[in-house]
């Protein structure tokens, strides 16, 4: 089915609102919430009026203040969470889950069925994993691989490991796609030495 423009500010004002009735904030096309020490958020988007893709992420909500730090911009830490879910300069999360669902006019329906699934990918991530362990181990579904991996060293104090990794980034001529006052993410890390 294919929603006008008003029925998908009515889909996207459902998630809001199931969203904020379970806990999470929203932010344009994102809903986030910290879990114990997890940050968990998902972006949403509606795709040609006829469907809503969405992306499942969680990272360890250090993950942001270790990363501005390293960056030399701690002040982020200070401001909204909503800069960990949607910022420019922000850590790499793990993604859970991604797809799709075809829109129908049943918003609230939908809006439950989008939260609920966060939810659920969030509480059974977090029973089976630890997020430092899964990030140093994991070799597939992580964006910015490299960059998270030195930030769950670096959270649990293995600062050599995460110095190990970052100056072999730079000899595969990788930067982390950060960068800040002239040097990049892995330059950043190996001054930690």
């Amino acid at each position: 089915m294919k929603l006008d423009k008003n029925q998908q500010k009515q889909l996207i004002s459902a998630i809001r609102i199931s969203a904020d009735s379970r806990g999470y904030k929203a932010k344009t096309n994102t809903i986030y919430r910290v879990i114990d020490k997890a940050f968990i958020h998902c972006d949403f988007l509606v795709v040609n009026s006829q469907k809503l893709i969405y992306r499942i992420y969680i990272k360890n909500y250090d993950y942001d203040d270790i990363f501005w730090k390293i960056m030399q911009m701690p002040s982020n830490s200070k401001k909204n969470d909503s800069l960990r879910a949607s910022g420019a300069f922000k850590a790499p999360s793990v993604l859970m889950k991604n797809g799709e669902i075809e829109l129908i006019e049943k918003y609230e329906e939908q809006a439950e069925y989008l939260v609920g699934l966060v939810d659920e990918c969030s509480r059974n991530f977090m029973e089976k994993y630890d997020i430092d362990e899964y990030v140093v181990e994991c070799e597939d579904v992580l964006m910015g691989r490299e960059v998270l991996k030195c930030l769950a060293y670096i959270h649990v104090n293995n600062i050599e490991q995460a110095v190990k990794i970052a100056q072999k980034s730079i000899n595969d001529g990788k930067s982390g796609n950060y960068e800040n006052e002239g040097k990049n993410f892995f330059e950043w890390v190996l001054m930690l030495s």
